[in-house]
């Protein structure tokens, strides 16, 4: 009976001891620098591809401003200009990743990414529900 608690306490300290080490490790490598550029990187890859979202991003941004036919031309416009912007600083995040620059990696435009939604800011919509 005693060998059978000494065991159990011993597989609990064990597990225990396993758990606090995985959560420092990942708090020690999501600081790291090449943490750093493979965010960078991985920002660029998601920023190049998803740059053609800004379109109709800013058209339901515009329609909602204003009525749909000038929130479909000004979001249009918008749109084209910020997703160019947006893919040429993926392009540049791709070529750069292993650079510190700018400061300690950080994003060239902001949002980040083209969907803040998905990291915490409202996407938004066409029409409130009926």
């Amino acid at each position: 009976m005693v060998k059978m608690n000494l065991v159990l306490l011993l597989m609990v300290l064990l597990l225990s001891l396993a758990v606090v080490n995985g959560f420092a490790d990942d708090l020690s490598r999501s600081k790291s620098e090449s943490a750093s550029m493979m965010h960078k990187l991985g920002r660029g890859v998601v920023n190049f591809f998803t740059g053609w979202i800004e379109v109709p991003k800013n058209i339901a941004v515009e329609w909602k401003k204003s009525d749909p036919f000038s929130g479909f031309v000004i979001g249009t416009v918008k749109g084209f200009g910020w997703g160019w912007g947006r893919t040429v600083c993926g392009v540049y995040d791709v070529f750069t990743f292993p650079l510190p620059i700018p400061e300690e990696y950080g994003p060239v435009m902001e949002p980040e990414f083209i969907l803040p939604d998905i990291w915490g800011a409202d996407f938004p919509y066409y029409d409130e529900p009926l």
